[in-house]
């Protein structure tokens, strides 16, 4: 076969040093990266093919965006943004457009293998990690592995003790599947403790709200006359979508300000910037619903129909009820106070009545006073003036957007995920949408009320077979207990999926690899060569998302996609589905799925009435109606209610939070460690990454080479730090070596690593090395901003050869994009 018939060993390299630059590959262990890249796979039915592919999209962002792939001489040889069922959503980030470099990258994985000092009965777990070694085997011993150790470990420990993860960088069918297998055999999957604080605070209020907070369709963003973005870089981690309906909303005339304590691609773009210090958001957000009251900004026609402003509550905290007031009353439904009669009367959802606002009342023989005063008094010391120094923010600035917010029509706040990184993130997702029910900007087109614009999918009743034990469910910082042993069910054996969680993306990162040690068997599925991998006992040979046929909804815009597969899997590389049905059946439980792929993306559609699996195959993306504008009618609260005062709230230590009350962990100015540790340590996303993905695209290393981290220069002055030197971060739990970057767009008293770095990337240590799992009391979210460090000069025989040594291999300038001789 020649080159051009198949995938050449160039295409494949990208370069001689793609694999040697990005991997270390050239001993130890990692050789076999490059074993058999003389025998090019064989992808002779495809030959005849040069078509345009419907694709998708596929890692953890929003937006799943609908791709062309252009095949030719069974290859991709470019990858375009897909006009879709709804033109205004045409959109592709540079990261979409090169997978045909992942497709044909060295360090996929390629075969089945096994960690050479591991063996069923004796694990040998200290093995593990960069050192480790492993052997090719054949895919059917493979899945015996995994299939025996998970058998023995359900018999002696029971079927909990088996942890099925499935990480977030991927989609389509897979997750159903697996979630499919883990319910029928009992085992633990998690919970996520992970970018949910924001959500569930605003949930509280809303009765919505999790992996950040629900808005209106991203086609409505542009008929916003006042956008605030807080805590989030659109123009650099969600350009995909929410960035350029921004701009449209801006050429219309709209305010847009940014609240951040950086200045970035995004801030550049601010009518008005709040460069807020990190940590004191909630405070913000009061100093905001402090100017709503007394610059008299309220709408109280939305206040008295959709909130529970008017709902009276009694000294104790509690709502006074209709059981409390009314012979036919009940326990549920709140009394307000009728401004024209004096009479209490019922708080019904969505019903409009001449509620009083303010004001204490004697109701039923009890002292009251309503849900709206309690608001304004938990308000009432943070007046920007008082409060300009704590956060950094000028009062003037403060005042300006909380009245653009009231008085231009409707408008709202885009969340970012910034904030859920602080351990009281939620207090501030609390806080905001009362300032948006203050203001009354729900329910209207225009209004912005969170970061998750609608999307949409498809229709399915394929889940766990009725009567099947069901998993069981806990959040990461119960997974960390149970791989330690701190549970009546440890975690014994563990099958990795789409996942590079514990050795490169969890907070306290040694934690978790020490208690790896407690694992007998970790199986991981992946193409590339992933710290986790690294990790495993079992390695499992995954295909990339463009070599197999697949299915899937979308967070942030309406459509249902289809992607088919440009050609068979490369190596002995099998699709998730294929691996996952084949150990199910070792498992005993092979009835409940098909090997056939088609037949179960049919059994996945059956219960889809509006589209099939042919009209999808046909149209490749199927835009779904869906409602443009949220908030309307009854809110899923108990109350049908806006529940800006909230009688049923968590507590925070011995802090209640009925109301909002601003509280900081390591940010404080007088937290434990401030003096030691005297710099606030972030981890910002990259736009040249989706998190841990993307790390190994060689035209994409060619613009961000090596990680470092951003410090202002009177920081470095202060420690004798110039630019571009090797610098140890550090604080009590460990550190990390990077080159400084003097960065003025970042205030002093706060440094920056991009997150998602693999461990090889740096010279030494890791980033969430220096990262902790304290969490607050209301809500296990882990806290990745909420750190604190020092930094100094690195040692001098600090080994910074893989980037400084000019003879190092040259893969940043292997930049191929896609198969065969270009």
């Amino acid at each position: 076969m020649s080159e051009g018939e198949g995938v050449s060993r160039r295409s494949v390299l990208l370069g001689a040093g793609a694999a040697a630059g990005a991997l270390g590959v050239g001993g130890g262990g990692r050789q076999w990266l490059l074993d058999g890249l003389d025998e090019p796979h064989a992808v002779e039915q495809f030959l005849d093919r040069n078509a345009v592919l419907h694709g998708y999209c596929e890692p953890n962002c929003r937006g799943k965006c609908a791709l062309d792939v252009h095949v030719r001489n069974g290859q991709i040889r470019k990858v375009e943004p897909k006009i879709q069922g709804n033109e205004a959503y045409k959109r592709a980030c540079t990261l979409g457009q090169s997978h045909a470099q992942r497709v044909y990258n060295p360090t996929r994985v390629k075969y089945p293998m096994k960690r050479t000092d591991w063996s069923p009965g004796n694990p040998n777990p200290t093995g593990r990690g960069p050192d480790a070694t492993f052997e090719r085997i054949s895919w059917d011993e493979a899945l015996d592995y995994v299939g025996d150790e998970m058998l023995r470990v359900r018999e002696e420990y029971g079927p909990e003790s088996v942890y099925f993860e499935l990480g977030s960088g991927g989609g389509g069918i897979n997750g159903t599947i697996y979630s499919r297998l883990s319910g029928l055999f009992g085992g633990t999957m998690k919970a996520w403790s992970i970018d949910i604080n924001v959500g569930l605070g605003f949930r509280r209020i809303t009765g919505a709200g999790y992996f950040n907070t629900p808005t209106n369709q991203a086609t409505d963003i542009e008929n916003a006359n006042t956008i605030v973005i807080w805590g989030g870089n659109i123009f650099e981690s969600r350009f995909q979508m929410d960035a350029s309906k921004i701009l449209d909303a801006k050429e219309n005339g709209a305010k847009i300000v940014v609240v951040d304590p950086v200045y970035n691609t995004t801030t550049a773009k601010a009518d008005m910037w709040l460069p807020i210090k990190p940590g004191k958001d909630g405070h913000l957000a009061m100093a905001m619903i402090q100017v709503a009251f007394e610059e008299d900004l309220l709408d109280e026609t939305f206040l008295r129909e959709r909130t529970l402003g008017p709902a009276l509550v009694r000294e104790d905290g509690s709502l006074l009820k209709t059981a409390d007031v009314f012979d036919d009353g009940d326990e549920e439904t709140p009394v307000a106070l009728d401004e024209v009669t004096g009479e209490p009367v019922a708080l019904e959802p969505e019903t409009f009545g001449e509620y009083a606002l303010f004001g204490e009342f004697e109701v039923a023989g009890e002292t009251v006073t309503t849900g709206l005063t309690k608001v304004r008094e938990a308000a009432a010391p943070y007046a920007p003036e008082e409060i300009e120094e704590l956060i950094g923010v000028d009062a003037a600035n403060v005042r300006q957007t909380v009245r653009w917010l009231g008085t231009r029509g409707p408008g709202g706040i885009l969340t970012g995920l910034g904030v859920d990184r602080y351990v009281y993130g939620h207090i501030f997702g609390q806080a905001y949408a009362i300032l948006l029910a203050l203001l009354g900007q729900y329910g209207m087109s225009g209004c912005v009320t969170g970061g998750i614009t609608q999307g949409n999918g498809y229709n399915s009743d394929y889940g766990v077979p009725e009567g099947a034990p069901g998993s069981r469910s806990l959040q990461q910082k119960g997974i960390l207990a149970a791989l330690e042993g701190d549970d009546e069910q440890p975690i014994k054996a563990m099958y990795a999926m789409s996942s590079n969680f514990i050795a490169n993306q969890m907070p306290d990162r040694k934690r978790w690899l020490a208690a790896l040690e407690n694992v007998d068997m970790v199986a991981v599925a992946d193409f590339q060569h992933t710290p986790n991998v690294q990790r495993a006992d079992i390695i499992l040979p995954a295909s990339h998302w463009m070599e197999r046929e697949d299915i899937t909804g979308t967070w942030t815009n309406p459509h249902a996609r289809y992607r088919a597969a440009a050609h068979e899997p490369l190596w002995e590389a099998k699709s998730d589905h294929w691996m996952l049905v084949r150990l199910a059946e070792r498992l005993g439980y092979g009835e409940y799925f098909e090997r056939d792929r088609e037949t179960t993306l049919r059994q996945i559609l059956a219960a889809e009435d509006r589209f099939t699996l042919d009209d999808l195959r046909e149209q490749g993306s199927i835009y779904i109606d869906t409602p443009e504008v949220i908030w309307q009618g009854e809110f899923a609260t108990p109350s049908g209610r806006l529940e800006i005062y909230d009688e049923d709230a968590p507590s925070e230590g011995d802090v209640s939070l009925e109301v909002p009350v601003p509280l900081e962990s390591r940010t404080a100015d007088d937290w434990e460690t401030a003096d030691e540790y005297p710099l606030t340590f972030l981890q910002k996303h990259s736009r040249w990454r989706i998190h841990s993905q993307f790390g190994r695209m060689p035209s994409l290393r060619q613009i961000e080479t090596e990680p470092v981290v951003d410090i202002h220069p009177s920081d470095a002055a202060d420690r004798g730090i110039e630019n571009g030197e090797y610098v140890r971060v550090h604080n009590q739990r460990g550190e990390v070596f990077v080159k400084a970057r003097l960065n003025e767009g970042y205030r002093p008293g706060m440094v920056n690593i991009n997150q998602g770095w693999w461990e090889d990337d740096f010279v030494g240590g890791h980033h969430n090395d220096l990262t902790h799992t304290d969490v607050s009391d209301a809500i296990e979210n882990f806290a990745f901003y909420d750190v604190r460090v020092d930094v100094e000069p690195a040692p001098d025989d600090l080994d910074t050869s893989q980037y400084t040594d000019p003879d190092r291999d040259p893969w940043l300038a292997a930049s191929g994009n896609g198969g065969g001789d270009q």
